[in-house]
Parts: structure tokens; sequence; C-alpha cells
């Protein structure tokens, strides 16, 4: 016990610390549009809906459901129905403000949930005629998450408490809906016919010490039968407030600061970091660990998606090293560790909030069905110690690593080097019963690096041998049998038959990083993937629209994925495709106020603006998909503490001439790193608190670009030209002082930079932005491979110090000194036409 406490002092004065020492992050806040969903979270309590009806969770129970609002006025007998006058909507981290405006009178409804205590908060607010009153009703539950229930429950009416009390003798549950601005309610009393199938609380707001009339609603779980847990939470709403925001204070000023002239960039990545906190859930029989996302309950009381997945949970887990959240992360991995199968080494796939109280493993299917999240762990804990330098989980945690590993071994296939699904079993692909896929085989050679990387840096040489062969085994697999050169593109696996699927999934992307493919084979992949054929105006499908199975409404066939759209973006800025990467980035921060503001959509449609039907519309993978594509993606950032070392390889987008990028995590340090851009060259300013830093600085610069030097504290250094063919990057090594700042320079003359010109997608609307493909550098010249929409045409920009002309097809025109913009027109296609665009080649030549 006094370790705990000693522990929970030590993060209490870290988190003062952090605020005092860091620039204070203001808290983001969005006005959503009143159609979507809302909620207010906290680790053992969950408050969420779209409009017209709640629900209300203190795990692993639901404690109500079909939550609704009338308001009754003085001189009308008919109650007001409150979801058509529902005119604004206001989120912050903490709370949820919705407006309510009637011919005479304003309510304001505030939902919040304790940060730590299992139950919500609803305050009504009354401007305006005096004698509105609250009419609140819901569906009594006190259910256990899906797939358990529980029988025998009451409800009773509890005049010492104000309100409803729901009992089940058997466990022992007993929850507590009340108010003291309650006048009126419904009885609950036996009925032999039509019995209450809902209840309904009528409160009259009361004026306040601070003038404002008001009542509140309080559902909580109680500590026990005899215990008012809504009275507990009533009495300490200030404290828990205070609470709440302190702690939001502290995770911003804990992850990494991201300041872009982009202020929508700027408030969504700072959400994203907020949002891979607010998947952090805690349920006594289970644990604390990583919920898959929060949308409504779907049939038998199950909410999408607030249990625990360890493949989420390990995507989020990258997220939050990506963001600097360090010790949340080891967490993460400690609770993914923690169920591991004793007998196998397999890590599990999902567990329900009501896992802790029926027989999870042994009755039901879920627990041990995934082989593929095996693989990851291994990639992710050697993701964490590398990202963060704690050798010591690894050592901690070796007897859990080396059975994951085992496990893994124990499906390669002797003769192929990749892994087999067995019969039962689950690779990447749900949809379709495969002997092996691409995906897997992929995650096969990141789990086999992984585990040399561990193994090395434990000092395990025999079994880094072992694993570096394995991986380079699976390489070579993939290389010789894993492709289909007819298409262009990967195999997407076999059947149990042998009988290859030549479906193109964008999935396995990665594979592209693994130095697997030939630079031709990879070059045509992406050649391919930036296509509309793939891409939309708000991401990436799952499945290419010309394939005979592509549904844009599926769920796995042809939809939009966040994460998805993540990964191909990360994978394009790695691979020297930043006109790629920037297009499916940049809509996925338009996404975050597309339904539940401030989170990304789990799934949107392949073919219109829109929530595919079965997403959830707050998945926490998708946020981190967010943070993990913008830091190495965009930035281009990765930190080695072991090597006290940093790279930064930014692809800043044209519109942006500035970076900063604050609390940068290497280690225990956190260091800042400023980028400014002007016409003739790149400023880098490093903030250092801690030892000396070696910093690789290798931006992109613009394309035909010629470097005139670098400089680090106006000391001439050596610098780099790499040229990629699709981009041009400078390099140059900088020795970081010790506890102080340093200033480094690169400089050049000349060169192009090209952009299309995008508009963000509005709901309902399809693709029309125009797709930069590829670009051809000539003598003097400049070649642009694109997709134009046939009804819309499409724009480029050019930024030149040269006098440029173009070709047949297109037409430029001047915007200002060194700035131009080419406009292609709609149905002029040159080469072919996929999805409503017609393909372009866009030649431009330059004269000094």
């Amino acid at each position: 016990m006094k370790n705990g406490v000693r522990h929970s002092l030590a993060t209490a004065l870290l988190a003062v610390v952090l605020i005092a020492n860091a620039d204070p992050a203001p808290l983001p806040t969005y006005r959503q549009d009143v159609t979507g969903f809302v909620s207010a979270k906290g680790e053992r309590a969950l408050l969420m809906g779209y409009p017209g009806a709640l629900e209300i969770w203190a795990y692993p129970l639901q404690l109500a459901s079909d939550f609704q609002l009338r308001f009754r006025v003085q001189g009308t007998v008919a109650p007001i129905e409150a979801a058509p006058l529902l005119r604004r909507v206001d989120r912050s981290p903490n709370e949820v403000v919705r407006t309510y405006v009637g011919a005479d009178f304003v309510v304001r409804e505030r939902l919040f949930v304790p940060r730590q205590q299992a139950g919500a908060i609803l305050r009504y607010e009354v401007e305006g005629k005096p004698d509105v009153q609250i009419e609140a009703s819901f569906r009594p539950s006190l259910n256990l998450m899906w797939p358990a229930a529980l029988g025998g429950r009451s409800v009773s009416w509890d005049a010492t408490r104000s309100g409803y009390v729901e009992r089940e003798p058997l466990h022992g549950f007993s929850a507590t809906i009340s108010s003291r601005e309650t006048v009126a309610h419904d009885d609950a009393i036996n009925l032999a016919r039509a019995p209450l199938e809902r209840y309904a609380m009528l409160l009259a707001p009361r004026a306040g010490g601070d003038g404002v009339r008001s009542a509140s609603l309080v559902l909580a779980l109680d500590p026990s039968a005899e215990t008012d847990g809504a009275q507990n939470i009533r009495d300490s709403e200030t404290a828990a407030r205070r609470d709440a925001a302190t702690h939001s204070a502290a995770v911003l000023a804990e992850s990494i600061a991201i300041e872009t002239p982009d202020p929508a960039v700027n408030r969504a990545l700072a959400s994203a970091a907020l949002a891979l906190d607010a998947a952090w859930a805690c349920n006594d029989r289970i644990g604390c660990g990583v919920v898959g996302g929060y949308g409504p309950s779907r049939p038998d009381r199950r909410p999408q998606y607030a249990w625990f997945f360890a493949g989420d949970g390990l995507v989020v887990m990258e997220g939050m090293l990506a963001a600097g959240q360090f010790d949340r992360a080891r967490q993460e991995l400690a609770f993914v560790t923690r169920y591991q199968d004793p007998r196998t080494g397999m890590i599990w796939h999902e567990m329900s909030q009501s896992a802790g109280l029926i027989d999870w493993v042994g009755k039901y299917h879920y627990m041990y069905v995934h082989v593929d999240i095996t693989f990851q762990y291994l990639a992710a804990v050697a993701r964490y110690v590398e990202t963060t330098g704690d050798v010591a989980f690894a050592r901690r945690n070796w007897p859990a690593i080396a059975a994951a590993w085992r496990y893994c071994m124990s499906v390669i296939d002797r003769d192929t080097g990749i892994p087999t699904i067995p019969a039962g079993k689950q690779g990447q692909n749900e949809q379709e019963d495969l002997r092996d896929d691409i995906r897997l085989s992929s995650l096969w050679i990141d789990a086999a690096d992984g585990y040399a990387s561990l193994a090395g840096a434990l000092q395990k040489p025999a079994l880094v041998k072992t694993a570096a062969a394995a991986a380079t085994r699976a390489r070579r697999a993939i290389a010789d049998n894993g492709w289909d050169d007819a298409n262009g593109f990967w195999l997407s696996g076999h059947r149990r038959d042998g009988t290859p699927v030549l479906s193109q999934r964008p999935d396995a992307i990665g594979v592209l990083d693994q130095r697997v493919v030939s630079d031709a084979r990879a070059a045509r992949v992406l050649n391919r993937i930036a296509s509309p054929d793939f891409l939309t105006d708000w991401g990436v499908r799952s499945l290419a629209a010309s394939d005979p199975q592509y549904d844009p409404n599926l769920y796995s066939a042809g939809s939009v994925w966040a994460l998805g759209s993540a990964t191909v973006a990360t994978t394009a800025y790695r691979q020297h495709r930043p006109q790629t990467g920037w297009a499916i980035w940049r809509a996925m921060v338009d996404s975050d106020t597309l339904d539940s503001a401030g989170h990304l959509h789990e799934v949107l449609a392949g073919d219109t603006y829109r929530p595919e039907f079965e997403s959830v519309p707050e998945q926490s993978w998708s946020s981190a998909g967010l943070m993990i594509a913008a830091v190495r993606g965009v930035f281009g950032l990765s930190v080695f503490p072991a090597e006290n070392r940093v790279r930064l390889a930014p692809h800043l987008p044209a519109e942006w001439d500035a970076i900063r990028l604050r609390n940068v995590r290497i280690g225990d340090r956190r260091v800042g790193l400023a980028i400014k851009r002007d016409a003739k060259g790149m400023t880098l300013t490093i903030d250092n608190p801690g030892d000396a830093l070696t910093v690789a600085f290798a931006p992109v610069i613009p394309l035909g670009a010629s470097l005139t030097g670098a400089v680090v504290e106006a000391r001439p250094v050596t610098i780099k030209a790499v040229s990629t063919g699709q981009d041009n990057h400078a390099e140059i090594t900088i020795d970081a002082r010790a506890r102080g700042q340093t200033t480094a320079r690169i400089m050049y003359d000349g060169g192009v930079t090209v952009a299309p010109v995008r508009r963000p997608a509005s709901i309902g609307d399809r693709s029309h932005n125009p797709i930069l493909t590829s670009v051809s550098e000539y003598p003097d010249g400049l070649g642009l491979d694109a997709w134009v929409s046939q009804a819309a045409g499409g724009a480029f920009t050019l930024a030149t110090d040269r006098v440029p002309s173009v070709g047949s097809g297109a037409t430029i025109d001047r915007i200002r000194d060194g700035f131009y913009r080419i406009t292609v027109a709609p149905g002029t296609g040159q080469t072919g036409s996929i999805s409503g665009y017609d393909r372009h080649k866009v030649m431009m030549t330059f004269k000094p």
C-alpha cells in the first residue's frame, strides 16, 4: 500500500513539474454538428449516444439506456420533446454541453463523467421562462456487458436517496439514479398489465449561489447495497471536475506538442493525444487497459468497442510512443502480457468487460483466435524498448516474449518459411478462411526483426542469429512467391486448397519498407495506390474499386479505414511519395469533425464521404493512426535513446513554412525542434535540456534545387544530397550542445514545388480533388502523372523562381511572383479513366 501511495504522489508531482516547465497548451474545443455522437468518459464509467438517446455504463454494467429528455412548461399540457430543440453542441476533453432552445427558454445540458468514479452527472441549467421543468426518462438496465447477462433485477424508489435504486441480489450489484431536484417520479409498481419498461423523473431547477437555475441527475454504481454511490459522486463533483481538468492538462504537457501554421492540424493532433488517454478503462475484475473505442450499443448491451482488444491496444500503444506517453504505453504492454495464453504463448484477441464474471476462455471462442496478434506483440515490444530505452521491461518480461516467439515459430511452414494459419484460427483477414495471408507474412518479418532486436539488447547472440535468419528467409519467400506481377501487386494470400487470392488490398503496404521488393515493383504498387482506384478525398479504400468484390458499404471490401489510411500515408512518406502521404493524412485531419468531434471514425464509406453503417464513431486506433502517421510520416521523427540520437526527416507540405515540435521524448529528456523555411533554405533550432545529442536532419527540399551549403552554429558542415526520384532531400549531422540551444541551416537555390489544390470533402460528397500520382524530373522540365475529376477538373499550385509553361491539356496562370496555378479542364483525359477520374500527363518546361 505504501508503494502505491508513493507511486501516486510521484505521478502527481510529475504532472505538476511538466505543466510548470512547458508552455501551457490550450485544451482543444469544438462546436460540433448537433446530429453527431457525443460521449463523456472516465476510467470507470461512460456516458454516450446520438441525439435523442443516451446510455450510461459503470464497467462492466450498463446502468441505463434510451435516456431521453422532455421539457414541461406551465400553460402547456403536452410535454415538449427536447431532441428537436437541440441547437448547439460544444465539446471539450472533460465535458459535453448540449444547448436546447425553446420559444422562450434555453436549457444547457452538461454531461460529465468523473475520471476515477463509477458514475455520471447530467446537469441542466435553465434560462428564460422561470417554470421550465426537466423530464428525464430512461430504461433501467443494471446488466452486464455482452455476452454475459443478469437476472432477478429489481427497481424501486428510495425517498431518502430521491431516486431509483436498481438491485441484483446474486452478485450484490446495486446502482442509484437520483436527483435532489426531483418533484415527481413514476412509481415502480408491479403492474399485472403493461408493466413499466421505462421510468421518468421530473426535475424542478433551483437557483443556486451563482444565480443559475439548475438541476442535476446522477447515475452511479453503488459501492455496496447500503451505500448511495450517487451521493458520493454528488459530494465530490467539484473535486472531480478539478481532477479532470488537471489530468487533461497533464496529458498534453506530457505528450509531444505539434505546432504548425494550420490550426486544424494542431487541434486534431492535440485531440488525438487526449483520445489515446481516454481509451484507458479500468475494471475491478480484469484490470486497466486500452479499449477499442466508443459507440452506441448493439443488441445485447454490446457497446462498440468499449472492451479490451490486444491488437487494438498494441496499435494504440504505438500511438502513445509516437505521442511520448511512455508510462501509459508500458502499462498497456504489461496488460496485454498479463493475459497471454500460459499453455501456448499466444497473445489474446479480445475480452469483454464481463469476462471476469464468466468462463470467458472456456466457453467462448473470442480469447485466443487471432494468430497475427502474437506476431504484432513481438514487434510492438521491440518498438517500445527501442523508443523508450526501457530494456528492463524486456528483461522482466523475457519469459513471455520467449513464449510468444515459440508460438510464432510453431505456425511457420517449414517448406515456405512463412506463417500458416491453423484451422479454426484467423489471420489479419477475418473475411476469408486462408492458409496464409500477406499481412501475416509481413508481420512475421516485423516479429523476427523485433525478437532479434530484443535478444540483442539482452546479449543473447544465438537468438539474434536465429531470428535474423528467419526474417531473411521470410523476405525471400515473399519476394519469390508472394507477388502477382501480372497486376503489379502482392498476392493477398492462399486459400486452404492453395488457390492464390488476387484481391488488391493496400493493408500490406508495409512490405515496401521491409527490403522485400525491388524499387520497380514498389514504384508500380505506389502508383496503383495513388490512383482513384484506391484513393478517395477522405482516405484509402480497403479494396480496389475495380475488384469484382468491391462494395463501398462493406466493412472490409471497399470501405475506407482510418487506420489503413494512416498506414498507407506513413509508408508513402517513408517511400518518398509525399504528395500521396499528404493527401491522405490531411484528409484524416478533416474527418475529426465528421461526427464525434475530436475523434475519428473506424470506417467510412468507399463511394461518398459518410460513416460506413457499422462504423464506431470513436475508434481508438484511428486516433493512434493519425498520431503515428504525423510523427513517423509527415515529420519523419525517430528517436534512439540508447544511442543518444534523433533522426528528423520532415516532408513539409507546400503550404507550411514553419513547424515546432515540443516535448520530443528522448529517454527522460524532452527536446524542442523548430524548423523555419524560406526561399533560400531551412533553419533548424534544437533546444536540448540534457546531455549532448546527435541529430540527423534530412528535410525534403524543392525538386531540382541546388545545394549551396550548410552550417551549424555558423560553422560549415558536410551536406549530402539525396534524390529518390520523387523528392529530394538534404542531410546533415548536428552535434547538439548539452543543456542549450543549437541552430543549423541548410541552404539551396532554385527548385520547384508542386501540389494539388484540395478542397475538404463535405458529408455526402463524392471525390473531386486531383490526385498527383508521381512526378518526373527532366532537364529544364517536370512531368506530372495526375488524375483529375471528370466532373470538376483539377488544379495544382507551382512554386518556382523560373518562368514555367505547360503543354496541351492544361493552362497556367501567375498568382504572384514565383507562384503559379496549373488548371486541367474536366473531360480532357489522355491515358485512361477510373472511378469518374481521367488520367493526365502534364508536361512543364522552365526558362530562367
